[in-house]
C-alpha cells in the first residue's frame, strides 16, 4: 500500500517524480503536505472510557522509555514509499513562512498531517545499522499513511509510555501529546479516532483526531464551507475512479468544561 494523492483545503496534490531518500541522523530537514480542511466530528466520542487504551497501542518491548527514537534519523523512504509533490512542498514552505493573519491554509495543512501522523497504532523501532526510524504497523494501510506524512516532514517519532512524539516542519522543537484514549475502527463506526492532549508549554488543548470513510466523516462536519466540501468530494470521486482507496481526516478541539 502506498500513499498516492491527497486533497487539502480544496486543492488536490497528485504526487510526482518520487526520489529515493537516504536517512541522515545529522540532518533535520523539514518538509510538509496536506489533505482536507480540518472538520468538526461528533462530540459523543469524547465521553467514551479510556480503559481500553493500553492494549491497542502497547509499545514494542525494548522501545519503552528509549530516548533514541527522538535522536534517530528519518525513516528510510524508497522511491516506492515516498510521496513527492513539488507543488505541495512549495505550499508547505509558504505556509511555514506565512505572515500573521494569512495562516488559513497553513492551519489546514498542519491539521491534516498531524491527524495522519498521530491517529494510528503504529510502533517505532530504530535500525541498529543505519540509526533510522522504522515503522511497524498492524496493517499496510496505516504504514503507508505514516510514511506519506514522514515524506513531507511530519515524522512520527514514536511513543514513550502514553506520550506521542511528533516532528513537524513548523517548529524546530518536537511536539508532544499525551494519548488519552483510542476509539478503534469497527465495521459499524467505519472510522478510528484518538483523543490526545498537547503537552507543549503554554498549550494543553485536548483534541479528537479521526479518520474514516468519507460518508461517515462528512455527515459529522459542522455547517458551512459548502464549496470546500464539494471540491473535496469531487477530488475523492476522481481518486476513486482511478482505482484508489480513499480516506477522510478530521479533528476537533474538545472544549474544557
Amino acid at each position: 500500500m502506498v500513499f498516492r494523492k491527497c486533497s487539502i483545503g480544496g486543492k488536490a496534490y497528485h504526487g510526482n517524480s518520487p526520489v529515493e531518500v537516504t536517512p541522515n541522523p545529522e540532518e533535520e530537514t523539514r518538509e510538509a503536505v496536506t489533505m482536507e480542511k480540518p472538520a468538526v466530528v461528533e462530540t459523543q466520542e469524547v465521553n467514551r472510557s479510556s480503559d481500553s487504551t493500553a492494549t491497542a497501542v502497547q509499545d514494542q518491548p525494548g522501545n519503552r522509555s528509549n530516548p533514541s527514537i527522538l535522536q534517530a534519523g528519518r525513516p528510510t523512504l524508497s522511491a516506492e514509499t515516498r510521496f513527492h509533490d513539488q507543488d505541495l512542498l512549495n505550499d508547505i514552505e509558504s505556509a511555514v513562512n506565512a505572515e500573521p493573519g494569512q495562516e488559513t491554509q497553513a492551519r489546514s495543512m498542519n491539521g491534516f498531517f498531524t491527524v495522519l501522523s498521530l491517529c494510528h497504532t503504529v510502533l517505532t523501532t530504530v535500525d541498529s545499522e543505519t540509526g533510522a526510524l522504522q515503522y511497524k504497523a498492524q496493517s499496510p494501510d496505516e504504514e503507508a499513511l505514516v510514511h506519506g506524512a514522514a515524506s513531507v516532514g511530519y515524522v512520527f517519532r514514536g511513543r514513550d509510555r502514553d506520550v506521542l512524539h511528533l516532528q513537524t516542519p513548523f517548529s524546530d522543537d518536537f511536539e508532544h501529546y499525551q494519548l488519552v484514549n483510542i476509539l478503534e475502527f469497527t465495521s459499524t463506526r467505519k472510522r478510528m479516532s484518538v483523543i490526545v492532549k498537547k503537552l507543549d508549554e503554554g498549550d494543553d488543548r485536548l483534541f479528537l483526531l479521526t479518520k474514516g470513510a468519507d460518508n461517515v466523516i462528512f455527515e459529522r462536519l459542522k455547517a458551512g464551507n459548502d464549496d470546500l466540501k464539494q471540491a473535496t468530494e469531487d477530488h475523492l470521486d476522481s481518486f476513486a475512479n482511478e482505482g484508489l482507496r480513499t480516506l477522510t481526516l478530521a479533528y476537533k478541539v474538545i472544549p474544557r468544561t
